[in-house]
């Protein structure tokens, strides 16, 4: 049998099938209420927030997000200028180049856009819109923006706010608590490179605070959570370390900052502050001070101590032991206060706030303090002492003789001369002239009660300076008439008018130096 040769044992192999091509599914952007997955990819959040700000089409998301924010690293790095001139270079394109106009509203929503993207970073986040609905998002943008505007508000009046909030110089350590305060109060009036203001450089906390914490104002937040790092916190943190040593030039606390001077970091510098202030030994003693208010405080009378003087000084125990990481609880605080009020007028309010607790009801420090201070001002000395001092002073009140623009019986007082004209508001200063317009009374110049106390002092002195003119005349009348009937009487009861030289008159005298 013939051998087959191999190329005939060679079968040809049919190519393998190609599965079919799956078309690409369009992304599909949710609209105003609807919300966002829980899962998306940076590119899909991004093209949805444009969607949201008005680009309709997927050539114009495409466009944009190519050209100008592919990340919200992209973001971060835009200002409003930015989005100003990528408008312009839109405009200027032409159709078949992708010639797009943005548009005055679309523009708006692009500056918002960076504003909140750039607050996540003020807060240490990142930007996500993952399930947020359109209608929340566009509410963001509008607080972003309202956020901008306070931003450059703090700006521009922080020099004027710095100035006044200035702590002064750090002199010794027994102003040290009450200057630290004072210090992070004016680095909260200065803003820093990214508009967060500079007190964030010198908090007590390193890492941003928990979520779920609850701020006064975003400010606040980004107080307590802006990043430490980065090119913006170099920046900061040197203006920090400037303002502590002009504060504390030439004085004692200056020698606490040489050692770590050359590092020009303000949280730095202020740690060492705090470590020397706030150490052991310091610390020791703002305790021992807490404990002897806390041995020797009460209250007997307004005589003795006020009791609003009372409370604040128990404030003030409160925050020593709270600083020093030994705070009073809240039921603490309460016992104390019941304990301490020894006036016999307010026992009975105390053992009605008592029996409120036993009962079951929560009666918070804040709540007893304020009803023993309403039961306070209803006792007859507190009562009688201020009535005192009303009556002492010059208010505005129904005397016009002590301030006011009303008379006692409430009428105007368009007649009388108002001492304090000048700080009279100008509603109560156009009642007056009113009145006097129609009455037809004129005070001072043109009747707009502009006489002054000097002008109707030299008024009254003038007005006695002509009446004694007056007096003057008529007694030299007097005398002249006198002096004429004197000139009628008989010769021998004339004088001769030498006759004083002999008992020492003037002639005498002269006579007497001539022969001297």
């Amino acid at each position: 049998m013939a051998a087959i040769p191999p190329a005939a044992l060679a079968q040809p192999v049919p190519p393998a099938p190609v599965p079919p091509v799956a078309p690409v599914a369009p992304m599909v952007y949710v609209e105003d209420d609807d919300v966002t997955p829980d899962v998306m990819t940076e590119e899909l959040q991004i093209k949805q927030i444009l969607h949201w700000i008005g680009f309709v089409t997927d050539v114009q998301k495409n466009a944009v997000y190519a050209d100008s924010m592919s990340s919200f690293a992209d973001l971060n790095g835009l200002t409003g200028e930015d989005i100003d001139s990528m408008a312009r270079g839109y405009a200027n394109r032409t159709v078949v180049d992708g010639r797009i106009h943005i548009g005055i509203r679309r523009i708006k929503r692009l500056k918002a856009l960076v504003h909140w993207a750039q607050d996540f970073r003020r807060i240490s986040k990142v930007p996500t819109v993952v399930s947020t609905s359109g209608t929340d998002f566009i509410a963001a943008l509008e607080q972003a923006s309202e956020r901008a505007r306070i931003r450059k508000q703090h700006r521009d009046d922080s020099d004027v706010l710095a100035k006044e909030a200035s702590p002064g110089p750090l002199k010794t350590e027994r102003d040290w608590v009450n200057w630290e305060s004072k210090f992070v109060n004016y680095c909260s009036t200065l803003s820093g490179v990214d508009g967060v203001p500079l007190s964030y450089v010198i908090r007590e906390n390193d890492n941003p605070l928990p979520d779920g914490e609850v701020y006064a104002s975003f400010l606040d937040e980004t107080i307590y959570c802006a990043p430490l790092n980065g090119s913006y916190f170099d920046a900061d943190k040197q203006v920090v370390h400037q303002a502590l040593i002009s504060f504390t030039a030439g004085q004692q606390s200056e020698d606490w900052l040489k050692s770590v001077a050359r590092y020009k970091n303000g949280r730095r510098s202020m740690q060492a502050l705090r470590n020397h202030f706030s150490g052991e030994g310091n610390a020791t003693r703002r305790i021992a001070e807490a404990d002897r208010m806390k041995k020797s405080l009460h209250y007997k009378n307004e005589k003795s101590l006020s009791f609003e003087t009372f409370l604040t000084r128990c404030q003030k125990m409160f925050n020593i032991y709270e600083k020093q990481g030994e705070p009073m609880l809240e039921d603490a605080k309460v016992r104390f206060l019941f304990e301490r009020t020894q006036h016999s007028g307010l026992q009975g309010h105390v053992q009605a706030l008592k029996a409120s607790i036993t009962t079951g009801t929560a009666v918070s420090y804040t709540t007893a303090a304020n009803h023993l201070s309403t039961a306070v001002s209803e006792l007859p000395e507190y009562t009688s002492a201020h009535r005192s001092v009303a009556g002492l002073t010059t208010g505005t009140g129904n005397d016009a003789g002590g301030g006011g623009i009303y008379n006692d019986n409430g009428t105007i007082a368009a007649d009388k001369y108002i001492p304090n004209w000048g700080d009279l508001s100008k509603e109560d200063r156009l009642k007056v002239l009113n009145e006097r317009k129609r009455l037809g009374i004129k005070l001072g110049k043109g009747g707009k009660g502009s006489t002054t106390p000097g002008k109707d002092k030299s008024k009254a002195f003038n007005k006695l300076k002509k009446e004694n003119k007056k007096f003057k005349r008529k007694i030299q009348a007097l005398q002249s008439k006198i002096t004429n009937a004197g000139e009628n009487e008989e010769e021998d009861n004339v004088v001769p008018a030498d006759a004083g030289d002999g008992f020492g008159g003037r002639h005498s005298k002269k006579k007497s130096k001539t022969i001297e």
